[in-house]
This record gives structure tokens, sequence and C-alpha cells, in this order.
């Protein structure tokens, strides 16, 4: 983890409490279902309307970071149920990946394309993949994309304008050790470490 940061006010605070308290009640009664899913984007969505509390002005890309900060609004003392905000230039990109766990992207600011990726080998081989590119769907404001955990996506920063989303996962992304970053052209994967620049707001 990087440093904290400064960033929330009481009504930031109220307004994610709230958030992940309507999330994990939908979680936990209904469990990771695509209609469960797609609730937990319409509610992030609905909190990315507050663009006075969540803009790239009070969230930026920090100096020396390169193209991406991460900033951690939330997580439990089990490290679930783990909210970001993350924050994005041109030329930002990851390489296909899955998560291990359930994950859900909203749209603040600008844009950000997503590729979609199946698994096309049955997974017997270690450090062995063969994926292809399936579609793809730009994620910017008021829209959104679920992932379950096996699901495989990459992210491509192609606008010249600060782009700003919502990241939900299951737990966060600093206990994933499992992850995997794929390389479709060497057909092999790797463990995907998480994000360096990530800061704790309070």
């Amino acid at each position: 983890m990087s440093e904290t940061r400064k960033i929330l006010t009481p009504e930031h605070t109220i307004q994610i409490e709230k958030c992940v308290h309507d999330i994990r009640t939908v979680v936990e009664s209904e469990g990771i279902t695509t209609t469960t899913l797609r609730q937990v984007k319409q509610r992030l969505l609905e909190l990315a309307t507050k663009k006075i509390l969540f803009n790239t002005k009070l969230f930026p890309v920090q100096k020396g970071d390169n193209t991406s900060s991460l900033y951690l609004l939330y997580e439990d003392e089990n490290h679930e149920f783990s909210f970001y905000v993350v924050s994005e230039i041109l030329g930002n990109l990851s390489p296909p990946h899955d998560h291990t766990t359930w994950a859900v992207i909203a749209g603040i600011e600008g844009e950000e394309l997503n590729k979609f990726y199946e698994r096309m080998d049955n997974g017997q081989n270690i450090g062995r993949a063969q994926i292809r590119e399936t579609h793809s769907q730009v994620v910017g404001t008021g829209t959104g994309v679920t992932l379950f955990p096996d699901d495989i996506h990459s992210i491509h920063c192609t606008i010249d304008k600060p782009t700003l989303n919502f990241h939900f996962y299951g737990r966060s992304i600093e206990h994933l050790p499992k992850r995997k970053a794929f390389n479709v052209l060497k057909g092999t994967y790797r463990y995907f470490p998480a994000n360096p620049h990530i800061y704790k707001c309070i």
C-alpha cells in the first residue's frame, strides 16, 4: 500500500458507506449472479452521478505514478467488499487478466476501452493458456461492466482526457495473489501483482 491521502469529506464517507451497505445487502442475500452484479453496477453508477464528490480534480493521477493511480475508498476487516476510484490518463493499459473474485467497473469521467477474452485451453498446463478476444465495450459516464472471477479482460485508455472509474471487488486486489495476466501471442500467463500506486483515502 502506498501512502495515505486525506481526501474524503464527511459527505464522501456517508455516501461511500451507504453504497457499500446496499451492495453488501444484495450480495449477501442473493449471492453472485448476473442479476446481482447488474444491481451492483447500477448502484455504483448512481453514486457516480455525484460529480462534486468524485472527479479527476479530487482524484488525479499522482505525479510519479506514470499513467494511473488507485484510491482505496473502503474495504472491510477481511479485505472484502473493496471499493476503489481508479484515475487514468492516455496510454494507461493492462494486459488481459482475470481477478479470481467478482468485480464491477462503473464510469465517472472520460472513457476506457475494455476488451474481453475467452480461454480456449483446458487449464491443465501451469503457466500456459490460449485465449482469444471475443468483444469489447467502452466504459464511460453512465456505463459499466461486470466480471465473474474467471472472466478475462484488458483495459485501454485511448483518449486524451482524464478518466475516472469506480472499481468494486469482492476482495481487495492486494489480497488476490493468484490473479493471472495472459500473453496472447506467447500463449502463457503469469501471476499479476496489484498496481503499486494505491492510496488509502481518509
